[in-house]
C-alpha cells in the first residue's frame, strides 16, 4: 500500500527537462535550481513530486512522505532501510559509515525502478 502525506514541499525552478523524472531524488544545482542527483555521494534535498520542463516550477517533497523510484536490484530494499541516492536519482540502501541519507524505507524493494513509500528525514551522514 503506498503512502503520501506532505509535511514540507517547496517548489524550486527546473534547471532541465525534469518531465521523465518525477519522483527521483532531487539536488540543489544553484540558488533555488534543483537537478536530478548525479552521484551516490551527492546531498539530496527531497524528491520531486511533479513532472517539471525545464526553467518551470518543480515541487520537491523535503519533510513527510513520499512515493520514491527504488533501485533495490543490488541490495535489497526491507522496510526501515536507511536510503540515499545512486548516479541516475534513485534510492538504494546505505549502510556505510558517512552515507549520506535522505530517507528511511517504508516498504521493501527488490528490482530496478520500484516505486516505493519512503520517510523523508531531511538528510544526514550515516554513522556506522
Amino acid at each position: 500500500m503506498s503512502m503520501e502525506r506532505a509535511l514540507y514541499d517547496e517548489s524550486f525552478k527546473a534547471e532541465q527537462d525534469l518531465s521523465a523524472k518525477q519522483f527521483l531524488a532531487m539536488e540543489l544545482s544553484a540558488e533555488a535550481q534543483v537537478d536530478t542527483a548525479d552521484a551516490a555521494a551527492d546531498p539530496v534535498i527531497g524528491i520531486l513530486q511533479n513532472k517539471p520542463k525545464a526553467g518551470e516550477a518543480a515541487e520537491v517533497r523535503l519533510l513527510g512522505i513520499s512515493k520514491a523510484v527504488t533501485d533495490g536490484n543490488a541490495a535489497a530494499i526491507a522496510a526501515g532501510d536507511f536510503l540515499g541516492t545512486n548516479n541516475a536519482g534513485k534510492l538504494v540502501k546505505k549502510s556505510t559509515d558517512k552515507d549520506w541519507v535522505i530517507a528511511r524505507a517504508l516498504q521493501a524493494s527488490t528490482a530496478d525502478g520500484t516505486i516505493i513509500s519512503v520517510l523523508l528525514t531531511g538528510g544526514f551522514h550515516l554513522a556506522v
